[in-house]
Formats: structure tokens, sequence, C-alpha cells
């Protein structure tokens, strides 16, 4: 049995499906019933409802698992204590190897939320417990959470334009971490991988966009200020709309009000705690100015035993999934 925390995420749900394909119990620590149901449709063999930052519920979920996969949510950007809740339970349960989902170049001094996620291997590192840690890159899905915008013709993101960024498929993210968590311990205990697929600007992304979907796709910026303060909203939505009315004018009336009412809270991030919505602005402003370079290129191939995906075939694959006819 493996426990995994994180499982109602993109790269859970695909390891979940990885686990079931293969014939492996999963246990998946959902936050709600909702997501329960989710991840029972994905094959998770159980589900348990908790909270993360309960040692409690670590504790009592970890018990009869041989192997967990922790993935931190997104919302939460303090998260040694989480890892050294999970590493008692380890202990207590005799839990034979921990995957860490961590992230590509965790020692940007500039980025709490990456340098937490270096100390957080640093626990599970202390511990003695065999351990793995995934390193990804951005995730190409990020951008989904503006799909109506960009089947109007706008890439939208709280970043410039022209800041290469090194990403990555969380599809192929799950299913590495399942080959690895299927794999006998010795394999991966202690690896460190870098995932990464390649690196784009989003006038780059926006291109591979406009090449599946048949009609002009262009990047937009507008300011990660809107998380904290909803007036920076106003201009944002200004530019959306005259790019949507530029690069497609038939559809964009109906995409421009999907588009605001799906982005509006991308993630739930405005329901997140002010310090949690404070380090994403800082970690979009740091991108803006810097980007974030992919990793070892060589790594996902490898360990998928494929090449990786890239984003053109990610994009045509979201667009077919969403009942797009593509045209490239």
């Amino acid at each position: 049995m493996i426990l995994i925390t994180g499982a109602g995420g993109s790269v859970g749900r695909s390891l979940l499906r990885g686990l079931h394909e293969r014939g492996i119990a999963s246990r998946a620590f959902v936050k709600n019933a909702d997501q329960g149901r989710v991840a029972l449709s994905d094959g998770a063999t159980e589900i348990v409802v908790g909270d993360v930052r309960s040692r409690d519920d670590i504790v009592a979920a970890a018990d009869g698992v041989t192997r967990i996969y922790h993935a931190n949510p997104t919302s939460i950007v303090r998260e040694v204590f989480i890892a050294e809740y999970i590493v008692e339970a380890a202990r207590k349960h005799g839990v034979e190897h921990v995957v860490y989902h961590s992230v590509i170049h965790p020692d940007i001094a500039e980025m709490f939320h990456h340098q937490e996620k270096g100390r957080v291997e640093t626990v599970f590192e202390d511990s003695g417990i065999p351990s793995t840690f995934l390193r990804a890159s951005h995730f190409m899905q990020n951008y989904l959470d503006f799909w109506e915008f960009v089947r109007g013709g706008a890439l939208p993101y709280p970043t410039s334009p022209n800041s290469v960024m090194g990403v990555v498929d969380a599809e192929d993210v799950g299913e590495v971490s399942a080959r690895i968590l299927a794999a006998p311990v010795e394999k991966h205990a202690g690896g460190v991988y870098d995932l990464s697929t390649q690196e784009l600007t989003r006038h780059e992304m926006a291109a591979e966009w406009s090449a599946v979907l048949g009609h002009k796709v262009s990047a937009v910026k507008f300011s990660p200020n809107v998380v904290t303060n909803p007036l920076w909203s106003v201009a944002s939505l200004g530019a959306l709309v005259g790019t949507t009315l530029r690069n497609n004018p038939v559809a964009a009336p109906l995409q421009i009000v999907r588009g605001a009412r799906q982005s509006s809270n991308a993630k739930g991030v405005r329901n997140w705690p002010r310090e949690s919505q404070d380090c994403y602005v800082r970690m979009m402003q740091y991108y803006d100015k810097n980007g974030l370079p992919a990793g070892d290129l060589t790594v996902l191939p490898e360990l998928l035993e494929r090449p990786a995906t890239s984003y053109r075939e990610f994009a045509r694959r979201e667009a077919r999934r969403r009942g797009h006819v593509t045209t490239d």
C-alpha cells in the first residue's frame, strides 16, 4: 500500500492512475470528500480525508503503508513541520521509502518557496529513511487555468512573455513517480532527479497554441498583484479583452466572459493565507525578471524510457480533451 499526499493535484491524479494500471494499491490522502471521489475515479484503492498539517492525521494515514509519496499543497509555504510529521509516521509504521515532490533549483535564495523545499529535502535526508527527490520544473498545466482565454487568443500569466521558463508535463512527472514507487527501493533510494522537458518563453508557448488551435494566440502579461489587490485586475482584463478581440473576434465575447469567470480565483489563490499570497507574488516577480532555467534535460527521458512530452504535444492533447479540433 502506498500513501499519496497531494492526491488531488495534477501529478497526484496521474500517479494514482499509474499505480492502478500497475496493480499497486494506493491510499489517497485528500482534504475533502469531493477530492476523495475524484481520487477513487482515478484508481485509488482507499481514501483518507484529513489535514496534511495535522500530525495525528498523517500518522494515522500512514498505518499499514510501505511507501509514501509526498507533494505539499501549494497554498502552504512553510512545510518543514509537515515533513517532520511524515518522518515520524514513517518510523512508527516501518515505511521503507519516501518519494518527495520537490522543485527545480531549490537553492534560489530569492524565493522562500524554493528554499523551503530544499530544507524539506534535508529533513528526509537526515531521517535515515530511504528517500528520493523529484525536482520538477514549471508545469505546462499552469496555463490551463486560463484555458478560455487561450481559446479566445490570449495566453495570460503574471510574468514577462520574454522570460525563459523550463517546463514539464505534470503527467510525465506522475508517470515517473509511479515507476519509482513500483521499483525496488534500492534502485532509486538517494536519487535526486531533475524533471525538465524544454525551455520556452511565453511568446513561444503562444506560438505552439496558435499552431494547435488554428488561430493566433498572443502572450499577455498581467500583474501578480491582482492576488492581493483586485484593483489591478481592471487593467489586466483590458489587455486580455483587446488581445482576444484582435486575434479571434468571432469567439471573443463568449471567451472573454468565460475566461474572466474561470480565472477569477485560479488555484483558489484568493483564499490562501496572506503569507502564501505574498510568496506567490514574490515568486512571479522573480520569474518576471529572471525566468526559471530548466534542469538537466537528459534525466526525464531516461526515467520515462521514452521522449518527454513536448509543449506542442501537451497543447494538442489538452485541446482535444476539451473538445477542440486541432489543426496541426
